[in-house]
């Protein structure tokens, strides 16, 4: 049985619900992988808010007492970029492996971050930081390693698929992103999904896994021009608007869309409502991939989270051996992170 800790960095909806999830599924993962995982420290930001199902005496507002106890696997949810960035930084630094849900960190510093970790024979997880609890970058990685991908397409932004199937149902743009943000779907500010930069952030990160050549071309449209008339035009012919974001290999490079379009109500990517995503990958031999789940919300993400912390672990009890380890490393021409065996 190997013993591993965690330092958990931020304890929102989705640190909650990895709380819930690590204590719940805790047994079951002693019996089947061998791993006990046990949650040293938590950073929060204020100590006086409730949170049900956490261990107060755990909870500390230092983020160094935190990333430098004595734990093997750092956790990073607090989002955001300069903070998260600096903590992964330490965390590394410290011989931790990482795993977190951040896709603008990864965005913004992945090829960096991944170095760093190459550098001390460390692990970095994010199959969080897309779609949730689908695990697609799992498939990219090692289910279609023996094919050569041609195109990625999918319905990534929960957020945008429940505004979306909220204005089919009567409500306008207005009224349907209120009732994602009371749901915890979107932010007090929804700019970055609804305006498709958080999809392209996604996109942009499956293209990586899955293609040897950089991305040449970007176009990024949102939902916010989408009007019910749109809607109702689109319902009218048998179909439905969703946000899609597209990767595809050319000769030139790699091209990036993300817009939104009408779909046939039958297609599957139509038929996709809420919070839930899909994703599509065309391999040159397998022909077409499909996926989906729940793209959105606290446990769904912190499955995906928990799943990345028990790989990481079982990876830590074979390094000594040097057996099976997984490192990561980065393309400097596509400037994106990329995983690879090692």
């Amino acid at each position: 049985m190997r013993n591993v800790s965690i330092a958990l960095l931020g304890c929102g909806n989705v640190g909650r619900g990895f709380v819930e999830l690590a204590g719940r599924e805790r047994q079951r993962i002693r019996d089947r992988y061998g791993v006990d995982l046990e949650i040293g420290r938590i950073l929060v930001r204020d100590l006086t808010k409730i949170r049900p199902g956490v261990d107060r005496r755990l909870l500390t507002t230092r983020a160094l007492e935190v990333i430098d106890s004595d734990c093997d696997v750092v956790v990073e949810l607090v989002g955001g970029v300069h903070t998260a960035g600096a903590f992964v930084r330490r965390a590394l630094a410290n011989g931790q492996d990482v795993v977190t849900a951040n896709k603008a960190l990864l965005a913004a510093h992945g090829p960096e971050l991944f170095e760093a970790a190459t550098q001390r024979g460390l692990s970095i997880g994010f199959e969080a930081s897309v779609c949730g609890g689908i695990p697609v970058v799992r498939a990219l990685h090692r289910g279609l390693a023996g094919d050569s991908i041609e195109s990625i397409r999918g319905i990534v932004n929960g957020t945008c698929n429940f505004v979306l199937s909220r204005m089919e149902e009567g409500l306008d743009f207005e009224g349907a992103v209120h009732a994602a943000q009371e749901r915890g779907f979107a932010e007090a500010d929804p700019s970055m999904d609804i305006d498709g930069h958080d999809s392209a952030q996604k996109i942009r990160i499956l293209a990586s896994l899955a293609f040897d050549a950089p991305v040449t071309h970007e176009s990024v449209i949102g939902i916010r021009s989408v009007t019910r008339e749109q809607i109702e035009r689109a319902h009218a012919g048998g179909c439905v608007i969703r946000l899609v974001a597209e990767a595809e290999r050319l000769p030139g490079g790699v091209t990036v869309r993300v817009r939104p379009r009408e779909i046939d109500a039958a297609d599957i990517f139509g038929s996709v409502r809420d919070e839930y995503n899909v994703v599509a990958i065309r391999g040159r031999a397998t022909g077409e991939v499909v996926l989906t789940g729940k793209g959105a919300g606290a446990l769904p993400t912190a499955a995906a989270v928990l799943s990345d912390v028990i790989e990481i672990a079982q990876l830590r009890s074979a390094r000594p051996a040097e057996v099976g380890r997984v490192g990561v490393r980065t393309s400097s021409s596509a400037g994106a992170p990329r995983l690879v065996a090692r």
